[in-house]
């Protein structure tokens, strides 16, 4: 065989190498692509069975009560009057808490979150969160320890609902004991929503603030929720100049973490901290 021959050999088997390699990247692309796709349709599926579930929920027990209130007006006594329309109020709000975590999901990924400013008294807002989240006779209760006067710059309706989705949480994942408590940290207030659950396994710390995800034991999911409620409230104390982040509770639990700035300027409003904030270093025990 010539030196030409082998050459031309060569390079025959060379294009048929390349275009061998192409079809093999070519077939795990569209392999990656609809592994993708078949994903993202999973968690679609998922989501509008959570949302529906989390949904019917608060519906079902308005529906309810709101029936037996039609039908034994005339022979409930006032007491049990004023009950049954309280637990209707929190439902209503926790089903208008749901919506609203699910409207404000594409303006905070588009960065069009609009945000209002103003003195917010913390205290007042916690024990608002306390009263809705655990109402009389649900078998938990939470404790409020954040005095009175202490005011932050922020605004009062995104701070709400970072303090109802970390009690909502703790509802939800924590034991019988939760606590909501405060403490100056420099030129922040610090918030943390403790409890003495089984805590969050090391393995999957890294994953609660991803969306739609929720710890699990095995392959069960422990707990309800649609995945957002975490996640959303970082973004929104990051947008607001603060943070969220997660601690173990020693000896048995977890803790909540939310930092406000007490007097933010008016850029805190608009950029978001970059750098992760997850060190337990950062927040004094109480």
């Amino acid at each position: 065989m010539s030196i030409l021959s082998a050459i031309l050999m060569a390079i025959a088997i060379l294009a048929i190498g390349l275009a061998a390699y192409s079809v093999f990247m070519a077939k795990r692309r569209e392999e990656a692509a609809r592994t993708a796709a078949e994903r993202s349709e999973m968690i679609k599926n998922e989501f509008v069975a959570m949302v529906s579930h989390e949904l019917r929920t608060p519906l079902t027990s308005i529906a309810g009560f709101a029936a037996m209130l039609i039908d034994s007006w005339e022979t409930l006594d006032p007491a049990e009057v004023t009950e049954f329309l309280s637990i209707v109020n929190s439902q209503s709000e926790h089903l208008s808490d749901l919506v609203e975590d699910i409207l404000v999901i594409p303006r905070i990924e588009t960065g069009r979150l609009p945000l209002d400013p103003e003195d917010v008294d913390l205290s007042q807002l916690a024990h608002r969160v306390n009263d809705v989240t655990f109402p009389p006779g649900m078998g938990k209760e939470a404790s409020v320890a954040i005095p009175g006067g202490v005011r932050v710059r922020a605004d009062a309706r995104r701070v709400q609902q970072v303090l109802r989705n970390l009690a909502e949480n703790a509802k939800k994942f924590g034991g019988d004991q939760i606590l909501i408590e405060g403490a100056f940290l420099g030129d922040h207030y610090l918030v943390v929503v403790s409890d003495n659950g089984t805590g969050v396994p090391d393995e999957e710390v890294s994953r609660i603030f991803q969306q739609f995800e929720q710890i699990a034991e095995g392959n069960q999911r422990i707990g309800s929720g649609t995945g957002l409620g975490l996640p959303i409230a970082r973004e929104l104390a990051r947008a607001m100049g603060g943070d969220v982040w997660y601690e173990r509770r020693f000896p048995m639990g977890s803790r909540f973490c939310f930092t406000i700035p007490i007097a933010p300027p008016p850029a805190a409003f608009q950029e978001k901290p970059t750098e992760e904030t997850t060190s337990p270093e950062r927040a004094p025990r109480f």
